[in-house]
């Protein structure tokens, strides 16, 4: 009897989503040090938060109705620049101003920034099952 095949980069990225970043990266570099073209090949098909800035503004308006805005705040305290803009340019003034508050606040531990990060993560991985949303790594992509 012949067994399923069994995609392994598939199901190694799965595994990834689950880990925080910290430990994806380890687990990354790990690989990256025996095998460096299979750490590219994971690389390409993980989602990071962000991979957020591929959103268009009416995936984002999908995602906020999941997704405090403490969280986002919160978490985008975590993300670079680049992203932070993309997503902060998305919203009206006034949720920029409530975001801006989060971001500007007393500072807080990097456990509770990557524990928001994961929990939006967690609700755009659903999402994107769904088919939802998109994620989109190719910027030349134009979305419809």
């Amino acid at each position: 009897m012949k067994g399923k095949k069994i995609d392994g980069i598939k199901q190694a990225v799965e595994m990834l989503q689950g880990l925080d970043l910290a430990a994806q990266q380890d687990i990354l570099a790990d690989i990256a040090r025996r095998d460096p073209e299979m750490a590219i090949k994971l690389k390409k098909k993980l989602v990071t938060f962000d991979d957020l800035q591929y959103l268009t503004v009416s995936m984002m308006k999908r995602l906020l109705q999941d997704v405090s805005l403490d969280d986002l705040g919160l978490a985008l305290r975590g993300c670079s620049k680049e992203v932070s803009s993309h997503l902060l340019n998305m919203f009206s003034t006034g949720m920029k101003r409530d975001i801006d508050e989060i971001l500007k606040g007393k500072p807080r531990p990097l456990s509770e920034v990557m524990q928001a990060q994961r929990k939006i993560m967690d609700v755009v991985m659903k999402l994107r099952e769904k088919g939802e949303i998109v994620l989109s790594k190719e910027k030349s992509e134009k979305m419809v």
